[in-house]
């Protein structure tokens, strides 16, 4: 058998349609020019303009009155398919897979979905004693929860406003942040470190700690890590690191929240 048959054919021109879609999703708007989208392509302005006018004929895109490429409405149908998928995306599943395998804790997977932060996927880990107690599908309690401490407090201000707008700060265990100002708090120490942390916020005895996963600047999910408090905090740093390296991060400080040290 053959590579090609193998592998199969790529089209050259849907990739760069795709590659063009994912530029203008990622390039604030006064960078979308162009030219410059050329640039990032490799190839030349006519190419980009022949592009361009075959996904507005799609109506992946539309031209507004100042000649300004933006998404069409057939991209808000993608986009609320994408967001009522539950599946977990096969390319995250290899790193959460090497987070258990290195930690030997219980892992998960946790994105946007349906305007909830959510639970896609749990991998057990090695360790005589676990935590498990997330499922796939669990939605609740974001502000109890260091996955969700990590989605609030990267999502888009709109998003994060309405969520938290109509999910009250839910009381799950004694530690639980229920303060909107000491939560306000808490998500700008998450947005400044780059990770969230739970300490029996969520549950009595667990402790979780959990980092973005970010695609040419888009916020894609969460990986965390769960594990018996007192091994938390003897492993803590070296969690933070494998978390980091999962996800592409650098090294940051270690900084502590409003609840205490973790």
């Amino acid at each position: 058998m053959t590579d090609e048959a193998r592998t199969g054919t790529r089209i050259q021109s849907v990739s760069r349609a795709a590659h063009l879609l994912m530029l203008i999703a990622s390039l604030p708007e006064h960078e979308r020019s162009v030219a410059r989208l050329a640039t990032e392509l490799g190839t030349s302005v006519p190419t980009v303009y022949h592009l361009l006018n075959t996904l507005v004929d799609a109506k992946l895109l539309t031209r507004d009155e100042r000649k300004q490429f933006r998404f069409g409405f057939a991209m808000e149908v993608l986009s609320h398919a994408y967001a009522q998928q539950t599946v977990p995306p096969p390319e995250l599943l290899a790193p959460l897979r090497w987070i258990t395998e290195v930690t030997g804790e219980s892992a998960y997977l946790s994105a946007w979905r349906g305007g909830n932060p959510v639970v896609l996927t749990h991998l057990a880990g090695t360790h005589a004693v676990q935590v498990t107690n997330l499922r796939p599908g669990y939605r609740g309690a974001a502000n109890a929860r260091a996955s969700g401490k990590v989605l609030l407090a990267f999502a888009e201000a709109a998003d994060r406003d309405r969520y938290l707008a109509m999910h009250p700060l839910e009381s799950v265990t004694e530690k639980t942040i229920t303060d909107p100002a000491v939560f306000a708090r808490e998500l700008a120490l998450v947005a400044r470190n780059g990770y969230a942390t739970d300490v029996e916020e969520f549950s009595p005895g667990v402790a979780c700690i959990a980092a973005p996963i970010w695609s040419n600047g888009i916020l894609l999910g969460c990986y965390t890590i769960s594990a018996p408090v007192e091994r938390y905090r003897r492993e803590k740093a070296r969690y933070l690191g494998c978390l980091r390296e999962a996800v592409g991060m650098p090294a940051a400080p270690v900084q502590e929240g409003p609840t205490g040290p973790a």
